[in-house]
């Protein structure tokens, strides 16, 4: 990777590399291959390389919670009641943003657009549109988006400027080119219209540095210099009100480049990567300490990394978790 792909100013080399040539995704994937990870001082991004054919692997394979209608992620255990993402995210962007009347809304990277749905589900008024790759979310979209307000692999040119609002949930970590798509949004929005958008935080969650299909890893400064470059103002980014994420709030306006000053990162960066390539030892040091049958607690993304770096993954009786999907 030569290049950051927020400021396209040149990279060093990775700040990580997994100790073996096993990759784990979001969902749990465990691929073949070597994680690298660089970091751009210059603007605070930090990037991993690309999956190899990344557009065929989010058309044809990645598929996000589709067991069900009802499948959704564990957000929060509250007073020993179960929180579903979708809940939390549909409650946190009516409190963030006042959504006009009879607005024109668009998921962007919908996957099967849930929180659209439960959103669409207390504004009545409100016109939804859908756009993922994937034609695989087809059933789910059907169920409350008419046929000519959804669009796969390619947005229509007649919804250009159509937009007072265009969301987007965990999707922009995951394309190679974020300059790209948030450009791509910018045009889909009427002048004045809102883009609200949700990614991960890597200094909440630094497992997030690990996982193999996010290819983008947002801070503070590489978010507002991405937005600032493409036309957006009046942008505001909250690190508190979901957890181990960023929330965005973003108006379109005109483009104005923005180089904010950046406090370095290179050391907690450097920090995680350490820590992420001891993993592996730890786990196996205990294990061979323990040698008795046992259980991993969570069957997500840490529960697969723990399992990819026993010596005997054999001896797991089964996985446990709180998240009856």
């Amino acid at each position: 990777m030569d290049a950051c792909c927020i400021c396209r100013e040149p990279v060093g080399g990775p700040i990580y590399e997994s100790s073996r040539p096993i990759s784990i995704t979001s969902l749990c994937q465990v691929l073949e291959g070597y994680t690298r990870v660089w970091h751009c001082a210059g603007c605070g991004h930090t990037q991993t390389a690309p999956l190899p054919a990344l557009e065929q692997f989010y058309a044809e394979e990645y598929q996000m919670l589709t067991a069900s209608e009802e499948e959704d992620q564990l957000y929060v255990v509250r007073d020993g009641n179960n929180i579903f993402r979708t809940e939390h995210q549909v409650a946190t962007l009516l409190n963030k943003l006042v959504v006009p009347e009879d607005a024109q809304v668009l998921d962007y990277g919908c996957a099967k657009a849930a929180t659209l749905k439960a959103l669409c589900g207390q504004r009545a008024d409100l016109t939804p549109h859908v756009f993922d790759v994937n034609e695989r979310y087809h059933s789910f979209w059907n169920a409350f988006v008419p046929e000519a307000q959804q669009a796969i692999n390619q947005v229509p040119d007649a919804w250009t400027g159509r937009f007072d609002l265009v969301t987007s949930f965990f999707a922009l970590e995951h394309v190679a080119d974020p300059r790209a798509m948030v450009a791509a949004v910018h045009q889909l929005l009427r002048a004045r219209g809102w883009f609200y958008f949700l990614v991960p935080n890597l200094f909440a969650n630094t497992a997030d540095l690990v996982v193999a299909d996010h290819v983008n890893h947002f801070s503070e400064a590489s978010l507002a210099r991405l937005l600032g470059d493409v036309g957006f103002t009046a942008c505001k980014i909250d690190a508190e009100v979901h957890n181990s994420a960023w929330v965005i709030t973003a108006q379109k306006g005109k483009p104005s480049s923005t180089a904010l000053p950046t406090e370095s990162l290179v050391g907690p960066l450097t920090e995680m990567a350490d820590y992420w390539r001891a993993f592996g030892k730890r786990v196996r040091d205990f294990e061979s300490a323990h040698e008795r049958a046992s259980a991993i607690y969570g069957s997500g993304f840490y529960g697969t990394f723990i399992s990819t770096c026993l010596a005997q993954p054999e001896r797991v009786r089964c996985f446990l978790d709180q998240n009856p999907h």
